[in-house]
């Protein structure tokens, strides 16, 4: 039998950035946090900057996202375009803490950075459609309702499609777990036709 996996869906992970993680680490370990939408969140210990472009703080890890993506898209994904970042923001989840499911509204592609590996920190992504619930002899990617990447080295970024619902998993390190979150959206010109539009 030969299955072809028709438009995956790819959460892609890179680990060999060109960025010390500790300098990372200083800078969010510095910087000023609010607790995340307390009305939904009270007891979760969840906290998100309250400065939403924090890349522009540490501009030599945003210059090395920018060209993990534009290999991504160009050179992997053979996508013909440029991309601007939109917002990006540190979050800090204490210990036992969690966050919501949820996705990136307004954004193309979205990622996240984080200085500090360890292995109770744990993201889970989330299946579109779930309208079938069968019982399963094991749990493989065709059928998988939920898939859970843990974050276990230092200075791990991932990039998924910002409609991709996810969320963080309760933290059971006993640490802090910091992570940089950002958005993006296509820069100049894409589309033909009536379906053309211009990103400035």
């Amino acid at each position: 039998m030969q299955i072809e996996p028709i438009f995956p869906q790819a959460v892609i992970g890179l680990n060999k950035l060109k960025v010390d993680p500790n300098k990372v680490l200083k800078y969010l370990e510095n910087i000023e946090f609010e607790k995340t939408n307390p009305l939904i969140l009270d007891e979760a210990d969840a906290y998100i900057s309250k400065n939403h472009n924090v890349l522009e703080g540490v501009s030599y890890l945003k210059d090395e996202i920018y060209s993990n993506i534009k290999n991504y898209l160009n050179n992997i994904m053979k996508i013909k375009m440029d991309f601007q970042f939109t917002t990006s923001w540190a979050t800090k989840t204490l210990p036992n803490g969690y966050s919501q499911k949820h996705i990136h509204n307004n954004s193309f592609l979205s990622g996240v950075y984080y200085p500090l590996g360890d292995k109770n920190f744990n993201i889970k992504f989330y299946k579109k459609s779930n309208f079938w619930n069968f019982k399963t002899f094991e749990t493989n990617n065709l059928n998988a309702e939920w898939y859970n990447i843990d974050v276990v080295e230092n200075g791990i970024l991932l990039l998924f499609q910002s409609d991709l619902e996810h969320s963080v998993k309760r933290n059971l390190s006993g640490k802090t777990r910091y992570s940089i979150a950002f958005n993006t959206l296509p820069l100049g010109e894409i589309g033909d036709g009536d379906s053309k539009i211009n990103f400035k």
